[in-house]
């Protein structure tokens, strides 16, 4: 049984309206499901699978027929990459029919009071604070508010996070609580530490992590130095829960909550753990390389534009970043299109039609991409974006 305050209860009994019951009702089941004792409630919500392709028609109608409703976000609510670019999807030869069915979605998304951020890394554009509950859907955004900042959210599934994201509510369970934010086993990290540092290779090892673990809330111990780096903290994280059901790692260095308990399980991954993974995604050659999974942050984009200064590309290079990452490195990203790189905001490698794009054969640095990317059949090389940038720039 959930307990429920007055105020909850009354919306139950249809106080605020039909629509807002039915959602409540829904949230309050899935609490009983998972043993909640109560619902809490949240500062933000982050809905993911947006793209018309992750929709569908029938979840684009759901939506519509929410809005029509007359429901309305509680919270401040952000929502991930979309199928294209919303100003380049001539370029990124978006079809009519695609393009009609985006926008309905998003239309529905924002007449319930959604922002248009479209994007997978909403902690860089409204950071929660520490302590802060969320209804986030993002596994990556999940394991970066946990796990770097301290905020608490579960990995929630997209429809449920239209419907926490109404109520401003989600179930008082898992990585809500103290006692489920405590390390369940131990990561080593010695053995491969300085492997990873000389290779680049945090990536490869978040998706060992999440292989290794599988679920619960890791404890790094000993990591390699550059993990702390921003940009290879967001690979890392974004891998993890690429491999795993992990919403959270604790990492010695990084994490506010880091701490080591005596008792647990102690595992020493090897060398041999790591190439083995790093084997599982190569290819002889690549159409074109993709960055940005998760998005590329304003001082990625920097870096990024002063690495290929003065280059020439020999293999077709896509970056994918937010829109409101283009927008403070500006400059930036206007180096890099006259480059010849092709910068696409609102959307991303693993959500767009690369395909469409002509690439069948990718190169990328997140391990994330090259699952489901592979998943999709496209032909995956994984490499750190030092060696994948030195193959496609002269």
């Amino acid at each position: 049984m959930v307990w429920l305050t007055r105020e909850e209860e009354e919306i139950l009994k249809g106080a605020k309206g039909e629509g807002l019951a039915e959602a409540l009702e829904a949230v309050v089941k899935v609490a009983e499901v998972l043993g909640a004792p109560r619902l809490i409630k949240v500062v933000s919500a982050h809905i993911s699978g947006i793209s018309y392709r992750n929709l569908g028609v029938e979840g684009i109608e759901y939506l519509e027929e929410l809005a029509e409703k007359g429901l309305r976000f509680a919270v401040p609510t952000t929502i991930n990459p979309a199928g294209f670019d919303m100003e380049r999807y001539g370029e990124m030869r978006v079809g009519v029919r695609e393009y009609e069915l985006q926008m309905r979605a998003l239309k529905a998304l924002a007449k319930m009071g959604a922002q248009a951020t479209l994007s997978c890394t909403p902690y860089l554009i409204y950071p929660p604070r520490f302590g802060d509950h969320l209804a986030w859907a993002e596994s990556s955004a999940v394991l970066y508010a946990n796990s770097v900042l301290g905020a608490r959210s579960n990995r929630e599934g997209g429809p449920f996070s239209v419907l926490e994201a109404l109520v401003g509510r989600a179930p008082y369970v898992g990585l809500h609580t103290d006692e489920a934010r405590k390390p369940s086993v131990v990561l080593d990290l010695g053995r491969i530490r300085d492997f990873v540092e000389a290779g680049r290779s945090y990536s490869a090892l978040g998706y060992l992590v999440g292989k290794v673990v599988g679920r619960g809330v890791p404890a790094l111990h000993d990591p390699p130095a550059g993990l702390k780096e921003p940009g290879n903290l967001r690979l890392f994280l974004s891998a993890v829960g690429a491999s795993s059901s992990i919403g959270m790692v604790l990492i010695e260095g990084v994490s506010p909550e880091f701490t080591l308990s005596e008792g647990l399980e102690r595992i020493e991954p090897e060398v041999s753990d790591l190439t083995e993974i790093l084997e599982s995604w190569r290819c002889e050659d690549f159409d074109a390389a993709v960055l940005g999974c998760p998005h590329l942050s304003p001082d990625e984009l920097l870096d990024l534009a002063n690495r290929l200064k003065g280059r020439t590309l020999r293999k077709p290079l896509f970056v994918f970043t937010s829109r409101w990452s283009a927008v403070v490195a500006r400059a930036a990203v206007e180096k890099l299109r006259s480059m010849g790189v092709r910068v696409y905001s609102d959307t991303c490698m693993v959500v767009g039609n690369l395909s469409a794009l002509g690439v069948h054969r990718c190169a990328t640095d997140s391990a994330k991409a090259a699952y489901y990317l592979s998943s999709q059949g496209y032909k995956v090389a994984l490499m750190p974006r030092e060696a994948l940038l030195e193959y496609v720039a002269g």
